[in-house]
């Protein structure tokens, strides 16, 4: 299983305390100090907060802390007041998550578009996002992929041309590219999105599972990912009487992420609309933390 430099530490950390408790990683419990996997939260979680402005960006850190005990944080540009280009903003972020002990892992920009005829444009508005990234201190830039066309086996060569640029400008700002599931038919299937993987073949370019952006299979598509997945997203819509999720079976999920191997953060997202952000962000905390608990079982 492809590890990013922090997820070696991390893991490496887990490892070593396994090694002491006797602990393996399906018998870890959910907490984050004994278990493979590191809860996140992305801010796209909150933006009803944001955008009615109750929760300003510059407080997300200290507020996702103190409501979640989460710390492990990501960005979302549409959730920056319009200043995701203003660098000294981002530092003033990045230095408000690091005063209170939070982690910036990953921004979430817009989509590469690979047709041909569009992708050179299309490259120029997310070059500046791999920048924004580097000065808030994240390791990843969560990008969607725009694969031209129906044809799976034609639209992996616009891909893989169209990425290729792009990861090498992440590369040399020390910046992880994370393709999430989505913006177009084809990226929209995991296996497609291992195909472009597997013909790229560059360190700085991954993939992001996100459960609800997955037309196909949700549970095939998933593991076909898994093999190049560097950070999850665990989409949240909506809960039943017992606390799960009517549209994704969490536990048959985690132990395919198990299975892999994987080691790193799985960041909620709640898109729900049936609870206020708050209560949806703690209710799929719970959910995740079942989910995981369930692999030691």
């Amino acid at each position: 299983m492809l590890q990013s430099r922090r997820q070696f530490i991390r893991t490496t950390g887990t490892v070593a305390l396994m090694a002491t408790t006797g602990l393996d990683a399906r018998s870890a419990s959910a907490k984050d100090d004994q278990s493979p996997y590191t809860i996140g939260l992305s801010q796209y979680s909150l933006r009803a907060l944001i955008r009615d402005k109750s929760l300003d960006p510059l407080d997300y850190p200290a507020f996702t802390l103190d409501n979640f005990g989460i710390n492990h944080i990501d960005l979302w540009e549409g959730g920056l007041n319009g200043k995701q280009g203003d660098l000294q903003y981002l530092e003033q972020l990045r230095g408000r998550s690091e005063k209170v002990g939070t982690e910036i892992f990953l921004l979430m920009t817009g989509a590469l578009d690979a047709n041909p005829s569009k992708r050179e444009q299309s490259l120029k508005t997310i070059l500046p996002s791999i920048e924004r990234a580097q000065v808030l201190g994240a390791e990843f830039l969560r990008v969607f992929l725009k694969a031209p066309g129906k044809d799976a086996a034609a639209g992996v060569a616009p891909c893989v041309e169209a990425l290729k640029p792009l990861a090498d400008a992440a590369e040399k700002k020390g910046v992880m590219i994370a393709i999430e599931p989505g913006a177009s038919e084809l990226s929209s299937k995991g296996a497609f999105l291992s195909n472009v993987m597997r013909e790229l073949k560059h360190e700085n370019c991954r993939l992001m599972p996100d459960f609800g952006k997955q037309k196909n299979n949700v549970y095939d598509g998933t593991e076909a990912m898994m093999p190049y997945t560097v950070t999850i997203s665990a989409k949240m819509h909506s809960f039943d009487e017992d606390g799960n999720q009517p549209h994704f079976d969490y536990e048959r999920l985690m132990k395919i992420i198990a299975a892999a191997k994987y080691r790193g953060i799985i960041s909620i997202e709640w898109e729900g609309n049936n609870l206020q952000p708050i209560e949806g962000v703690k209710a799929s905390k719970k959910l995740l933390e079942k989910s995981i608990a369930v692999l030691s079982q």
